[in-house]
């Protein structure tokens, strides 16, 4: 009777650990809405490339650090890239335009 019952167990844990696979967590949470704000908020090719990534990190959970780590990158590539065309652009014309001045 008790072989049964362990044997009973040990079937309904093993069903449950079937059914409920243990996520993997990423370091940063939340990794694929990061990923749609880099879209709409930074450079949207560099944030397409992120979402990608960020979707495989969270369907694959053996290599969701990897996938992860690779989704955060693009993500704050695509930051940097539209900070540099929003603030550094504008910056490097009035440069340019000084030294133009400069010159004459």
């Amino acid at each position: 009777m008790e072989d049964e019952e362990k044997a009973a167990e040990s079937l309904v844990s093993n069903m449950e650990a079937a059914h409920s696979p243990s996520p993997v967590h990423c370091c940063w949470p939340h990794l694929r809405y990061w990923a749609v704000t880099s879209i709409i908020c930074g450079c949207s090719c560099l944030g397409i490339v992120a979402l990608v990534f960020a979707i495989k990190a969270e369907e694959r959970h053996e290599e969701a650090k990897y996938w992860g780590a690779r989704a955060r990158r693009f993500i704050l590539a695509s930051f940097a890239v539209w900070f540099a065309v929003l603030f550094l652009g504008p910056l490097l014309l009035w440069l340019l335009s000084y030294t133009i001045a400069q010159a004459e």
